[in-house]
């Protein structure tokens, strides 16, 4: 058996959810027996998967330590394979003796400061993760950067950690035709379409988009800029669309369904999400570009985390520096103005992602890992 413990997973929405619920189900596809440990209240779909799940709810230190205990019960008497987990706070109750357990690791939960003695001893979160990490076998990093941030700030031993690149199943198979009559009220007559699809948060770059589109609207005056999202950003961005007088040329879609995420990437020109780092918080890898690259758009995005492992820049997209407006300005009018170099890296994205990063192939490296 294979045990998933996970603070997200479906029904929820999120980067992080599409990922371990991939997981669960390419495992179960192959024939693993997987259990997902999940946090949130049961729901009616939950008997529609292959697989058990059962869910812990409450307040967030106590569910986690009532799952670590079940688990630990759990497996006395069973024959259990290996735990996956999807961050450090999984597995930070449990103290397991011979059970694999493999972590994945995203770059945004792992400290950005370099290692010090005396800061870390001051640091209970550094401390925290540290002893996290130790408690398991493998850890699995989602890309280059994150590796290299856990080697520098951590000071964890290269050996113990694996690059896995996360896996992706996109949804076409379930598209109905309401979805697709919805997606063509939003679309309309609008055309080239620029798309955005993330949490709403300053460090994702909107406003640099929203900056270009200002710049370039008189050379195409029917471009419309998707943002599809919330976060704690949104308010402001839209104050900052109506001071620019963008409204005809920017829209917010909020959160929108796998099925009605394909249609838009479908009638998408390019994709583009332009991170920088605010604070301690950076962009580990960017599954969205990939996403975007599984329906042959060409993505726009930023020197910045682990992105240049998701975009190959020349090859599927084009990259920018981090906080460069010009850059990102230059890029936007170049792709829009260019069909043929929008295709061919629309092209190579599409086949890099279908080769590498659908869960068929995706599945194997984490078992084996």
């Amino acid at each position: 058996m294979i045990i998933i413990t996970t603070q997200c997973f479906f029904p929820e929405i999120g980067g992080i959810e599409s990922l371990m619920t991939g997981m669960a189900d390419a495992m179960s596809d192959v024939g693993k027996d997987v259990l997902v440990l999940a946090d949130g209240k049961e729901t009616a779909n939950d008997e529609n998967k292959k697989y058990k799940i059962k869910r812990f709810s409450g307040w967030k230190p106590y569910r986690r330590r009532r799952k670590a205990i079940y688990l630990k019960k759990f497996i006395a008497n069973k024959n259990i394979e290996a735990i996956y987990a999807d961050s450090w706070k999984s597995v930070e109750y449990l103290n397991l003796v011979n059970v694999k357990i493999v972590v994945l690791a995203h770059g945004t939960e792992i400290p950005k400061k370099y290692f010090d003695s005396f800061y870390a001893y001051l640091n209970i979160k550094k401390r925290r993760i540290i002893k996290s990490y130790a408690n398991c076998q493998k850890i699995a990093a989602n890309s280059a950067y994150t590796r290299d941030l856990m080697i520098a700030s951590l000071k964890i031993n290269s050996d113990k950690i694996n690059i896995i690149h996360p896996g992706i199943d996109v949804y076409e198979d379930f598209i109905s035709n309401e979805d697709r009559e919805n997606v063509k009220k939003i679309i309309k007559d609008a055309s080239p379409i620029i798309t955005t699809l993330a949490r709403v948060e300053k460090r994702k770059g909107h406003k640099f988009v929203i900056n270009a589109i200002s710049e370039l609207k008189s050379k195409f005056p029917n471009m419309l800029y998707l943002v599809a999202g919330k976060g704690p950003y949104l308010n402001e961005i839209i104050k900052y669309v109506q001071m620019l007088g963008l409204e005809m040329n920017v829209m917010f879609l909020g959160w929108i369904t796998e099925p009605e995420k394909s249609l838009v990437l479908q009638s998408s020109d390019i994709f583009i999400m332009t991170p920088s780092q605010v604070g301690e918080s950076i962009e580990g890898f960017g599954m969205v570009f990939i996403d975007a690259a599984f329906h042959g758009i060409a993505s726009i995005g930023t020197q910045s985390g682990g992105i240049s492992d998701a975009v190959i820049d020349n090859k599927t997209g084009l990259l920018c520096e981090e906080g460069d407006q010009a850059s990102i300005t230059k890029n936007i009018d170049k792709l829009l103005s260019n069909k043929a170099l929008r295709v061919e890296l629309g092209k190579n994205g599409r086949e890099r992602a279908r080769r590498e990063y659908s869960w068929n192939s995706k599945v194997s490296e984490y078992l084996n890992i």
